[in-house]
């Protein structure tokens, strides 16, 4: 059966699972799919290309249209960080792999689109949806990254930190989904108010 170019993509996101985008290699991939390079290559043009069709793999979660979108702007902006983070964290190196190599299918791309649309419906204007969108997915982003590498222990000499500060660190270490939902949270509290003002008259 002849090779597929999603069933290179597919086998490309399993190994990086296994090895991590540090010792991912295209070799590695070729004896996976029992294939030669050039077999690789006949569907994607580079390793570069190949990285960004398995971020493109990665999030199709996030933007799959599900019908169910919630009924106003930042109800959705904050399923949609959810969404985002789920997607990041099922995968290893999955922040790592966003932050290099972040791209968006055309279905996806529609998806923004019709999002955007009702946002300029309820009256926000496209470049503020748009700038609220990216605010969100560089959070998110950054969240995982501090998730999927920080280390389990603090490693700096906290015996001259005050019990404030201890508690501090104790909850905001190591990286949980009660810190990232709250914090998101007080986000979406700022765009509220800039949403306030946008609606109210000059």
């Amino acid at each position: 059966m002849p090779l597929r170019r999603e069933q290179v993509v597919e086998a490309a996101l399993e190994l990086l699972d296994e090895v991590g985008l540090d010792a991912f290699t295209t070799r590695a991939l070729t004896e996976r799919l029992g294939v030669q390079r050039g077999a690789l290559y006949w569907h994607v043009k580079s390793k570069q290309e190949l990285l960004g069709a398995v971020t493109e793999l990665l999030l199709r979660p996030v933007f799959a249209d599900t019908g169910e979108e919630e009924p106003n702007v930042f109800d959705n902006l904050v399923e949609f960080a959810h969404r985002m983070r789920d997607a990041m964290l099922a995968h290893r190196d999955g922040a790592r792999l966003v932050a290099a190599h972040v791209t968006v299918s055309a279905s996806g791309l529609k998806l923004m689109q019709r999002v955007l649309a009702d946002y300029a419906r309820q009256g926000i204007p496209l470049p503020v949806a748009a700038r609220w969108g990216d605010i969100i997915a560089s959070y998110v982003t950054g969240y995982v990254l501090q998730e999927q590498t920080a280390p389990a222990e603090i490693a700096f000499d906290l015996s001259e930190a005050s019990p404030e500060l201890l508690e501090m660190l104790g909850d905001h270490h190591p990286p949980s989904a009660e810190t990232f939902a709250a914090s998101v949270a007080t986000i979406i509290l700022g765009m509220r108010a800039e949403a306030a003002t946008l609606a109210s008259p000059a």
